[in-house]
């Protein structure tokens, strides 16, 4: 694929928003520049979150009918007296700091498969799990929604280098206020509270190395809101004539006003970091959706869900069939950015067929309409900066639950210690921001998709009616 160096007048897009926010109130800034991370993967490309469940968890939620079971392609297997339960990663970014520098992990990455909860002949399923180690929380899709399911606390992490593979070994994952609500609301117990610890955390984690260089920004968590997809009329007409249907997957939702028709996806979690626009890519991270597509065509479908954005490397992937595909490459040619009260948009990226997904899709389908560079459409994202709901999607977060009897699964309170999973205190403490990170209002994802960051455009086109069948 060509690569296509931004035009430097672009360039002059960043300083100029990042002051125009200043001056509408939309960002305040933080101390001086921070320092370089030690080591950073741009781009996660695999390995596996593996966590050794608690022994005296497992024994409660045994002793009162509630079984855990994995969700494909996660596994579960035992040695000895030790059960772990195995989740690929498939995406994310890493940035990894002196100790002295809190949190000194930071970024966001993802998992394909999940955990089943099942009691009383109910079922809850929690499936992609993202974790975000600067808040030190990790977040799943249970019913078509993002809910923070577990706090992590990491007070005792140990990281290690091994080859290509990084470490991060002894965070205790704990249930979150929200998570024990849901389930006792599911299941009609007051059995989970806050604080429950699931097990210890072992990550190895290969990727992408970053080139390096000293963030003049970060944004530590997104707080939500929408990416829109505007669909191209012609590829949808092309679609249509074909037999290919496309419907939304909840909480996603499609709209149309007028000639124009809108898929929206809720976001749901995200790290993003700024750099100076000569140390490419200068917007590095990832950020996540809730809701997907199904595409569908005699008799056969294929859904994809849970989107993941990653502005270094221009890609987004989803969940399709439980694994991850890269689903889209991202052109921002002609992207536009503005701001509006404590929301920032960012408006006019092409969001294009990959190669990979061209391909499943023929497969699927047994047809060669499907070609990479086909524009699905034009993307209008709304975003805003801070620690995201509880839940994120069409339901409603359930308040907090109430302390449970004697015998209950519990920690004592149920308090997380303040950390990160990098450390103790490795999380943001509260009233304090590190040095060299903005406080965003609404700038999360103002330069995710900028000219510039790290982006590529290709030169493909959508083949015409006429050779289709070619």
């Amino acid at each position: 694929m060509a690569t296509r160096t931004c035009r430097p007048r672009r360039l002059l897009l960043v300083p100029l928003v990042v002051a125009a926010m200043a001056a509408s109130g939309g960002l305040s800034t933080a101390g001086a520049q921070a320092s370089a991370p030690s080591a950073e993967l741009l781009g996660l490309t695999g390995s596996t979150t593996n966590v050794d469940l608690d022994a005296s968890t497992a024994q409660v939620l045994k002793d009162n009918g509630v079984s855990v079971a994995p969700v494909a392609p996660a596994t579960v297997s035992t040695s000895g007296s030790t059960t772990t339960a195995s989740f690929p990663i498939t995406e994310g970014y890493v940035a990894i700091y002196p100790q002295d520098q809190r949190p000194f992990v930071r970024g966001t990455f993802s998992h394909s498969g999940g955990l089943t909860f099942t009691a009383g002949g109910k079922s809850v399923t929690a499936t992609d799990f993202i974790v975000n180690p600067g808040s030190s929380t990790l977040t799943a899709t249970v019913g078509g929604n993002g809910v923070q399911l577990l706090d992590l606390d990491g007070t005792n992490v140990r990281i290690t280098q091994d080859g290509s593979t990084t470490r991060l070994e002894g965070t205790v994952a704990k249930l979150s206020a929200t998570a024990a609500s849901a389930l006792n609301q599911a299941f009609g117990v007051s059995l989970f509270r806050q604080g429950i610890p699931l097990g210890v955390v072992r990550i190895a984690a290969t990727g992408t190395a970053g080139p390096g260089g000293s963030p003049s920004a970060e944004i530590q968590a997104l707080g939500g809101r929408t990416t829109n997809v505007d669909l191209d009329a012609a590829t949808a007409q092309v679609l249509k004539d074909n037999g290919v249907s496309v419907a939304p997957v909840a909480p996603a939702t499609v709209s149309t006003s007028g000639s124009t028709t809108t898929a929206s996806f809720p976001i749901s979690q995200g790290y993003v970091s700024v750099y100076p626009q000569d140390q490419r890519p200068f917007v590095r991270g990832t950020f996540s959706h809730v809701g997907g597509l199904t595409f569908s065509a005699g008799g056969t479908s294929v859904t994809a869900t849970d989107f993941i954005v990653n502005p270094g490397t221009s890609e987004l992937t989803a969940t399709v069939g439980g694994r991850p595909v890269q689903l889209l490459d991202l052109d921002g040619t002609n992207v536009r950015i503005t701001q509006d009260g404590s929301i920032t948009r960012l408006e006019g990226t092409v969001a294009k067929l990959s190669s990979a997904a061209a391909s499943a899709l023929n497969q699927a389908f047994g047809v060669s309409l499907f070609r990479q560079g086909i524009p699905l459409g034009v993307v209008r994202i709304a975003a805003v900066s801070g620690p995201p709901p509880a839940v994120v999607g069409s339901a409603t977060a359930p308040s907090p639950s109430a302390p449970g009897p004697s015998g209950s699964v519990g920690s004592g309170g149920g308090q997380v210690p303040s950390g990160g999973v990098a450390t103790g205190g490795g999380g943001t403490a509260p009233g304090a921001s590190p040095a060299g990170v903005f406080t965003l209002g609404a700038v999360a994802v103002t330069l995710v998709l900028a000219v510039g960051g790290g982006l590529w455009w290709t030169r493909l086109r959508f083949a015409p009616a006429r050779d289709r069948a070619r």
